[in-house]
């Protein structure tokens, strides 16, 4: 489904042009759009794809011309954990479906079978440059949080790309709570869950009889045994972000560190075992005991040594809020990170890690957002959204209400009729 808007258009600079309500050019020419701080080319777009780039190109006979100067065509933003779609209301909770806490499942809890894709917050997300986003709800009986999937935010109702793309699992103080009081609850639950899952076929005779976890959690925990899953851990603490290391030596599983706060103190252990971390790069307040070591040049300091990391917005509404993930990562370039490893930090590497194809600006994309600006400057704003070659909308519910309730507008009607 096709879903530009004629504002998509007009804001990439076409004047003089008429076009139907639902007309969508088949081809289009961005002359002189950047890719890169530093770097411009011409692009043309033909049904939704980037069919060529370049210097000095020649707009084609039929494309539509648009002057991309002050424009930018990046890869769309990845929100790599995220409660998108899971919540409307967090103090409704008939519109919550984040944690289940007296359910008897934990790790084979499906988020995608929670998961809403025409939540008005998929809009709020997606008119800021977001094009996917891994998703998971709360841990609330123990360490497991369930099962996450991976959705693009287009709003259709096949939207979900991978309903069973990671587990999430909870450790450092929280998960110390979880487990029975203490760190030494949660490490002893996730030895004998993987004991549980390691030793399904012999040791279940019934749906109760694993150390850990029930049959059913069992098996869903077999494919991040098997490397099938990767298995994102929310941890901290330095001390924790060690201990996670020799978690993995011991257990084979593909880790990712979700959280990291004082990972600038073991960047080299880090590197070394090849860690990949989720972090917030504004995280530098003592905001726990797990995080007193936070600083804000973490993700500096883990790129300079060579871990791979992505970034998230900790510090906001993991549901509401993840329109802010550009700004965030804006803020690392201000202290101290490049702009390219930035960008790729909400974009290529955390979507790479997930198998997802989050595009880029480069020939045979079809998965791409051009921006008004710097992507990574407050102030800057989608003004082209493509998923999967499909024009998405650049609408909004809040655009929506801010549109029919400002005080400039020509409607004189009562607000309730408008």
């Amino acid at each position: 489904m096709k879903k530009l808007l004629i504002s998509s258009i007009l804001a990439l600079g076409i004047s003089g042009i008429s076009l139907a309500q639902d007309a969508t050019p088949s081809v289009m020419f961005l002359d002189n759009v950047n890719i890169a701080p530093g770097e411009t080319v011409d692009m043309v777009i033909r049904g939704g794809i980037i069919r060529n780039m370049g210097a000095e190109l020649e707009a084609p006979a039929n494309a539509t011309k648009m002057d991309g100067s002050g424009q930018w065509v990046t890869a769309g933003l990845f929100a790599p954990l995220t409660s998108l779609g899971l919540v409307e209301i967090g103090a409704e909770n008939a519109t919550d479906d984040r944690n289940a806490e007296d359910a008897k499942t934990s790790v084979s809890l499906k988020a995608a079978d929670s998961f809403n894709p025409q939540s008005p917050i998929i809009d709020n997300t997606r008119v800021s440059g977001v094009t996917h986003a891994a998703i998971i709800g709360s841990p609330s009986q123990n360490i497991f949080a369930g099962t996450g999937l991976i959705a693009n935010m287009s709003g259709d109702f096949d939207s979900v790309e991978n309903d069973a793309a990671f587990i999430y699992i909870q450790l450092g103080s929280r998960g110390g709570k979880l487990a029975g009081g203490s760190r030494s609850a949660s490490i002893a639950q996730l030895r004998d869950a993987f004991s549980d899952a390691s030793n399904y076929a012999s040791r279940f005779g019934g749906p109760e009889d694993g150390d850990a976890l029930r049959r059913r959690d069992a098996a869903a925990l077999r494919a991040a045994l098997q490397g099938r899953l990767p298995v994102v851990v929310g941890a901290n603490r330095a001390s924790d972000l060690l201990g996670i290391i020799e978690l993995k030596k011991e257990l084979g599983v593909n880790f990712i560190i979700s959280g990291g706060a004082e990972a600038w103190m073991v960047t080299e252990q880090l590197r070394n075992a090849d860690m990949r971390l989720i972090i917030d790069p504004v995280a530098n307040l003592p905001g726990s005991f797990d995080s007193v070591g936070a600083r804000i040049d973490n993700a500096k300091l883990l790129n300079d040594a060579g871990v791979d990391f992505a970034f998230m917005s900790f510090s906001e509404s993991t549901s509401h809020n993840v329109r802010v993930l550009n700004q965030h990562a804006g803020n690392a370039v201000a202290n101290g990170l490049s702009w390219d490893a930035a960008m790729a930090a909400v974009t290529t590497t955390p979507a790479g890690w997930f198998g997802v194809n989050t595009g880029r600006a480069a020939r045979g994309s079809d998965t791409f957002v051009v921006w008004d600006g710097d992507p990574l400057q407050v102030t800057s704003a989608p003004s082209m959204i493509v998923i999967d070659g499909d024009m998405q909308s650049l609408n909004s519910r809040q655009r929506e209400l801010r549109d029919r309730y400002n005080p400039k507008t020509d409607d004189s009607r009562a607000h309730k009729y408008r």
